[in-house]
Parts: C-alpha cells; sequence; structure tokens
C-alpha cells in the first residue's frame, strides 16, 4: 500500500510535463532543469558543511 502524499503527487507530475515538453529526453530534461536552477540560484539549498571528524564511520 503506497502513501498518498500530495506534495509527492505535484514533484511527480512537474517533472511528467517537463519530461513531455522535452520530448522524453533526459539530456534535454536536464538541461532544462539546469537552466531553470540558474535562472533562480535563491531558491536552492547549500549542501551541509560536515566536519571531517564526522565523515568516519566505523562499522
Amino acid at each position: 500500500m503506497a502513501y498518498d502524499d500530495p506534495i509527492v503527487n505535484e514533484v511527480r507530475k512537474a517533472r511528467e510535463l517537463i519530461l513531455e515538453k522535452c520530448q522524453g529526453d533526459m539530456d534535454r530534461f536536464f538541461k532544462f532543469i539546469r537552466e531553470e536552477e540558474n535562472k533562480n540560484p535563491e531558491r536552492l539549498t547549500k549542501p551541509a558543511v560536515v566536519k571531517k571528524s564526522m565523515q568516519k564511520v566505523s562499522l
């Protein structure tokens, strides 16, 4: 049984619309995404800074 999340559904619908616009071509899809990111850099999250001591994990 899958959980029905409206935000996930909205993201999936947006992805499908963009893919349709790009005629299913993944190269065009990612080019479009990168262009949109460059238009709105303030809306992107920044990667978290990881302390060197936190990078090593013992198993």
